[in-house]
């Protein structure tokens, strides 16, 4: 499901030629994005410049901090190859784990399996840990993630404002068995890197939330966008804020779930 992005074409470097006074011509400047799908491939360039994204086993540790002043620690592994998944969290009935491995799903709290209460206060049925691994693969992936299957990458280009600065705007809707939100993705219009994006179910009602993009961090090659903050469309409520702060190789998933392999 994953897709490596088709790399950007980059014109043959020049050896420029000497002028009369001895100074050196300047290169031509790099043509501007054309369409949507253009200013996400040079996104994804920026961002992902070796086109390591589709090959990521990686551990990610995240600091979440919401609005009731509560914070945890969180590692989060991603095998993007596979979409194998592990969520780990501190809670009040001890360590939790939540994992996808290959077609399964698997929950731990303090390494035993958790009760039908446990299961149901922490959500670890199949279908809720499958979209919290889909959250995470989806979010963490930006910008590369706009070129999987069933993406439609609007072809417009829109000059706009997002975060109090000028950004190159595209929007993204998704083939209905893909997602039925609809997206708005901002780019700073010098290296098109990403500066936030805005969601909506219902953008006639105009719900939804958007996210304000900070910092960075190099993972593996690429530069990841190291700080979210959350909040309504409607209103600007504050949500919270996640920073990656830690990642490292980690262990695979099958290490704690599955065949142990």
């Amino acid at each position: 499901m994953h897709r490596r992005i088709l790399p950007l074409l980059i014109s043959s470097l020049v050896l420029a030629t000497l002028a009369c006074d001895g100074s050196q011509e300047a290169p031509p400047p790099a043509t501007a994005p054309e369409t949507g799908p253009d200013l996400v491939a040079r996104s994804a360039a920026y961002h992902d410049p070796q086109g390591v994204w589709p090959t990521v086993r990686h551990t990610l540790v995240i600091r979440q901090e919401r609005p009731d002043g509560s914070v945890r620690r969180t590692p989060v592994r991603l095998e993007v190859p596979t979409g194998d998944f592990l969520y780990e969290e501190e809670t009040d009935d001890g360590h939790l784990r939540k994992a996808v491995a290959g077609e399964e799903c698997f929950a731990s709290l303090d390494d035993d399996p958790p009760t039908e209460a446990q299961v149901e206060a922490h959500r670890l049925e199949c279908p809720a840990i499958q979209r919290i691994r889909n959250y995470y693969l989806y979010l963490w992936g930006l910008p590369m993630k706009l070129s999987d299957p069933g993406t439609r990458v609007a072809d417009a280009i829109i000059r706009d404002t997002f975060d109090e600065r000028p950004t190159l705007s595209v929007k993204v809707s998704y083939d209905a068995d893909v997602g039925t939100d609809t997206w708005y993705f901002y780019f700073d219009p010098t290296d098109y890197h990403l500066v936030g994006y805005k969601f909506y179910h219902d953008e006639a009602a105009g719900d939804g939330e958007y996210i304000l993009l900070r910092e960075e961090r190099e993972v593996l090659g690429m530069r990841l966008p190291a700080v979210r903050r959350w909040f309504t469309n409607a209103d600007s409520t504050y949500l919270g804020t996640d920073t990656l702060v830690e990642d490292y190789p980690g262990q695979p998933v099958s290490a704690y779930f599955g065949d142990g392999e």
